[in-house]
């Protein structure tokens, strides 16, 4: 459910001539890309391609220097405004600014180009300009000695979109603000206009059972902001077996932040979608109640449009009972169509099952995955939070009770039968090595947080940190539905 902005309407910017408002996402489509490492591009740097993750033959990291800048030429046919993204990864622990330029003229100063975890995080930041007719320059110039983040390339969309048809009768409330539509289980395009033509607004966006699609954007008085996601509806809306409650037969959305602002909101059936289908345990599930939090709820956000995540991960479940019980493996199997995705994470309940039978567990899956026609992919279990003499013990890494290395069956499963292995615990072991026994709690369940001391499950952040992670290694493995 990949963020799909357009911007409606704008304040004119003193000295500039050019409309322009900033919102942050994870990408949008574009009519045109522009490549940072090729003409018409230039770099005030070096090309460089040793962060996975980037689109063409690599990215531009520029100097470390204020006014070390990248620059695009970009033609326009007729003059108008147009959506410009630019893609970025910024894996430093600052914002590190900069001055944006149009044709010469500094439209933005000092503009946020925010952390995204890691140098193979990249996101997208998106603003309208008005263009000339003909030949335009496009400029990012830091405004501090970090210099910019890396750049991968800046795609171009004419228009602004069609106009915000105002606040449904299907929505209540002003903050939060929650609507609900009595549709049937299906995968559903929802469009929302954000912002108010009056007054400014902070405001995020969630459905169901807590699945996150928009973190919270600010919009400044008289911009609406148009993004675009593909939701997919169940029910129950969180777990398929009904742990935590099973929510409104519908679709539930929610404007929440510190002050929503909701001008225009459509549900229609998606056409052709891509599903990412996810089998797994509450690591990965819907959590209906806080501060549980599985990464299959924010996932959503990292997925292009067009794309619905649909999360059948329920707490408690082996790879044995996952695959037995009818309400999990066989109901979502039967919802697979050609080139579906099917994430599979199995290991944390799966504390006595033998090597044998875990994989056996797993090939089913697999084989059943693939006379569907979809795309099984093997996920390995996030790390619990156990150490000893400041590394994490043999049961963080998943070595169950009856000596079966669980992380290890699956990898080796996937190069047996040829299936994409994403390996999770490689990945949250290093991040949670790396933070220390005590800096990593937060991405866990604190007492003195959450009310609750919970070395498995994952808080919000630590939840938004595992996607990033699974986002990272599907970029890896060249996996489709992922901006």
């Amino acid at each position: 459910m990949r963020l799909k902005p357009f911007i409606l309407g704008a304040s004119l910017l003193a000295g500039a001539g050019v409309v322009v408002v900033m919102t942050a996402g994870t990408g949008s489509a574009a009519a045109t890309r522009y490549e940072a490492e090729s003409a018409p591009a230039t770099c005030a740097g070096v090309i460089e391609s040793n962060h996975t993750g980037y689109s063409g033959t690599g990215f531009c990291n520029a100097d470390n220097a204020v006014g070390a800048a990248v620059q695009f030429t970009v033609p326009a046919a007729t003059a108008g405004t147009a959506t410009l993204g630019i893609r970025y990864a910024n894996g430093g622990t600052a914002n590190r600014p900069a001055d944006v330029l149009v044709n010469g003229a500094l439209v933005q100063p000092s503009t946020a180009f925010d952390p995204t975890g890691a140098w193979t995080g990249w996101t997208t930041k998106t603003l309208t300009v008005a263009l000339n007719s003909g030949t335009n320059t496009f400029r990012l110039s830091p405004t501090t000695a970090a210099g910019l983040p890396n750049v991968d390339y800046l795609s171009v969309e004419p228009g602004a979109g069609p106009s915000a048809p105002g606040r449904p009768p299907e929505c209540t409330g002003n903050s939060p603000v929650t609507c609900h539509y009595g549709v049937a289980p299906g995968n559903y395009t929802v469009t929302a206009w954000i912002g108010d033509s009056a007054s400014a607004g902070n405001t995020s966006m969630s459905v169901e059972a807590r699945r996150r699609i928009l973190p919270a954007v600010t919009t400044a008085a008289g911009t609406v902001t148009r993004y675009q996601f593909t939701v997919n509806v169940r029910q129950p809306e969180g777990q398929p077996t009904g742990q935590g409650g099973t929510g409104n037969p519908g679709l539930d959305i929610t404007f929440a932040g510190t002050a929503p602002r909701l001008s225009g909101l459509t549900v229609e059936p998606a056409t052709n979608p891509l599903v990412v289908y996810l089998a797994g345990d509450s690591t990965v599930c819907d959590q209906p109640v806080a501060p549980y939090t599985g990464w299959g709820q924010i996932l959503p956000t990292h997925v292009t449009p067009g794309t619905a995540v649909a999360n059948y991960a329920d707490s408690g479940e082996s790879s044995g009972s996952f695959l037995s019980n009818a309400a999990l493996f066989p109901a979502l199997k039967s919802r697979i169509r050609a080139n579906d995705l099917v994430l599979i994470q199995f290991g944390h309940n799966d504390k006595s099952t033998t090597a044998a039978s875990f994989r056996s567990n797993l090939t089913s899956m697999i084989n059943q995955v693939r006379e569907r026609g979809g795309i099984p992919v093997l996920v390995t279990p996030p790390v619990r939070r156990l150490f000893s003499g400041g590394q994490l013990t043999g049961t963080a890494l998943h070595v169950n009770g009856v000596g079966a290395n669980l992380p290890a069956e699956m990898r080796s499963l996937g190069s047996a039968l040829n299936v994409p292995v994403i390996d999770l615990t490689a990945k949250s072991e290093a991040l949670v090595e790396s933070l220390g026994e005590a800096n990593s709690a937060a991405l866990f369940l604190r007492a003195s947080v959450d009310g609750v001391a919970d070395n498995t499950h994952f808080s919000e952040y630590g939840a938004g940190r595992m996607a990033d992670l699974l986002v990272q290694g599907m970029r890896e493995r060249n996996l489709p539905g992922i901006g």
